[in-house]
């Protein structure tokens, strides 16, 4: 069954088998920590931003991070670059399940749980919530071509409908039910679907006449009924109307609720940039007809398969690889650099055909890849087997994107500013924006924020694969 998911991801998982999970390399995410936005940006550490993987709101699009949520948080943090001019402020997307969104939230896995959270008294009793960036959103419950047509919320009783435990469905459906037992009336019987499904799922699912109904916000419903027209929308069967949708923060984190507050003003609903994201992803379809085409799958196996072979070949998690040659080339074959770096994985040909490397013919899609990834190990052996283990891959991806000998020009620049030379994040890469700018500490942070967002949204989608 066809699935409305991310070409890339589900095109990487296809084409090859898992590697090892590096635990270490992303610690510095997944470690538990709470502080609010002036201990965060005090102590240099990335903002983690909770997200649930779907075709909507987050999804990855040939390695890009898409979505309404990832346009909006991609936004919000060049809203603080040019708040905190002098610091580097970068953010890191955490995909999660709903289940587990604010239980991750609230353990300090994350700062920020963005995902189209409707405000309930349920999720306000846990989290504080900024300023509302959608409203009035209507919950109402969608069936199939053999769902018997509801007039209202209260006909579900009695009936089945399936959600998502831990969503603002569930919990007005549990409002629904106190009301009909009010009522004397029979309960609506409530299936918690497959916590690694997504309520897109759960409609294609209602499409085909797997479940006999849903709830979904209307606008979703809207647009997946383009994709799904077997799919029966009952707008005055809602379970929840003049809805909110907001980001969520720890209730002490007043200062970060204020910023996201003071930043929903510029994208909420209404605003031209708000309205721009939000007709993007909801008024259009592109995104959720077809993800997963034969021409998308077809451009990008070959590519997945030889970041698996190489990475393999050379102690690498391919995840890693391919976050790097998105970031180097988009997985552009044809770019190259006004330095001469051709290629995915935009390597000079005198770099990639010099004895540290050895191979001559980076114009093939094989022997670019092959030629970055060893000189990548190159790297990671004959420089940095003196620094953090953890950080090794962060100094070897700094010098890859500067050069070895500038990097080792940071860390004695790091030694002088009293920060330790062994670490990237937070130590090294100061010293690395006050002699080479901004450009080599933003290579490693978005190369370890689309590593990080790989890496969660790869288990997401095997999970979700075998719930189907």
């Amino acid at each position: 069954m066809r699935l409305a998911r991310a070409a890339l991801l589900a095109c990487l998982i296809a084409a090859a088998s898992l590697a090892p999970v590096r635990a270490a390399e992303l610690a510095r995410v997944q470690k538990p920590w709470k502080g609010d936005l002036p201990e965060i940006i005090a102590d240099h550490r990335p903002i983690r931003v909770l997200v649930v993987y779907n075709r909507t709101n987050f999804f990855m699009k040939e390695g890009a991070m898409r979505g309404l949520e990832a346009d909006m948080m991609s936004a919000y943090e060049k809203h603080l670059a040019t708040v905190y001019d002098k610091e580097l402020v970068r953010l890191v997307f955490v995909p999660v399940t709903v289940k587990e969104l604010f239980p991750a939230l609230l353990d300090g896995r994350g700062d920020i749980a963005a995902a189209a959270l409707t405000v309930t008294e349920e999720r306000s009793r846990q989290a504080a919530f900024a300023d509302p960036y959608r409203t009035g959103i209507s919950e109402i419950v969608v069936g199939g071509p053999g769902s018997p047509a509801l007039a209202s919320a209260e006909d579900l009783s009695g009936r089945k409908a399936s959600v998502l435990a831990g969503s603002s469905y569930a919990e007005h459906l549990a409002d629904l039910n106190a009301r009909l037992k009010k009522q004397r009336r029979k309960q609506v019987r409530i299936v918690n679907a497959d916590p690694y499904l997504a309520t897109e799922d759960l409609l294609e699912m209602a499409a085909r006449g797997m479940v006999p109904y849903t709830v979904a916000d209307r606008f979703l419903a809207e647009l997946w009924q383009k994709v799904y027209p077997n799919l029966r929308l009952y707008p005055d069967a809602a379970v929840h109307t003049d809805g909110k949708l907001a980001w969520a923060v720890r209730k002490d984190c007043p200062e970060l609720r204020k910023s996201l507050s003071g930043f929903a003003a510029t994208v909420r609903q209404g605003t031209l940039l708000g309205n721009m994201f939000f007709k993007r992803y909801y008024e259009n379809d592109d995104f959720v007809s077809d993800p997963t085409t034969r021409v998308e799958i077809g451009k990008l196996r070959p590519m997945a398969r030889l970041f698996q072979k190489y990475a393999g070949m050379y102690d690498f998690d391919w995840l890693k690889i391919a976050a790097m040659a998105y970031q180097e080339s988009r997985f552009d074959m044809n770019r190259k650099s006004s330095a001469g770096a051709v290629g995915v994985m935009q390597i000079k040909p005198s770099t990639a055909a010099g004895p540290q490397v050895g191979i001559e013919d980076v114009a093939t899609l094989d022997g670019n890849i092959h030629a970055g990834v060893k000189y990548l190990r190159y790297l990671v052996d004959n420089y940095f087997s003196d620094v953090d283990p953890t950080a090794r891959m962060d100094f070897a991806l700094a010098a890859y994107n500067a050069g070895p000998n500038r990097i080792i020009q940071v860390r004695r620049r790091a030694e002088e500013m009293g920060l330790d030379p062994r670490r990237w994040f937070g130590n090294c890469e100061w010293a690395a924006f006050d002699l080479i700018g901004r450009e080599t500490t933003g290579y490693v942070a978005h190369v370890q924020m689309y590593y990080a967002a790989y890496k969660g949204t790869e288990e997401i989608l095997l999970k979700r694969r075998e719930a189907m």
